[in-house]
């Protein structure tokens, strides 16, 4: 079974581990404030998940989770490469949609 608290917290963590890098590599204001807007709101959806009892046995949160998972690696690959920051933003905002719609389903 999938576990979407983890899932959602390893969205969290992986870019909370490098938020400093990450920030340091954005090479504009407007880069550092999509980063700031995008750590925020996955810090947001971690905290609405922490002490919550999170029915995870749903196919459609397995599913969710399953895509998340994915989708963690690749931020936590593109984090540690700091490479194209339109790239890290474009998928860390492919986490924080998943990471919603997962909460979603366990509102």
């Amino acid at each position: 079974m999938a576990n979407a608290l983890a899932d959602v917290q390893a969205t969290f963590l992986n870019l909370d581990g490098q938020y400093n890098l990450l920030l340091a590599a954005c090479p504009t204001q407007a880069a550092r404030d999509a980063l700031i807007a995008r750590y925020s709101a996955a810090e947001s959806a971690y905290d609405k998940c922490v002490g919550q009892l999170l029915e995870d046995d749903d196919a459609a949160v397995a599913a969710l989770c399953t895509q998340l998972n994915t989708i963690n690696k690749e931020v936590a690959a593109l984090t540690t490469q700091m490479g194209d920051m339109s790239k890290v933003l474009a998928v860390l905002d492919q986490a924080l949609k998943l990471g919603q719609q997962v909460m979603g389903c366990l509102a």
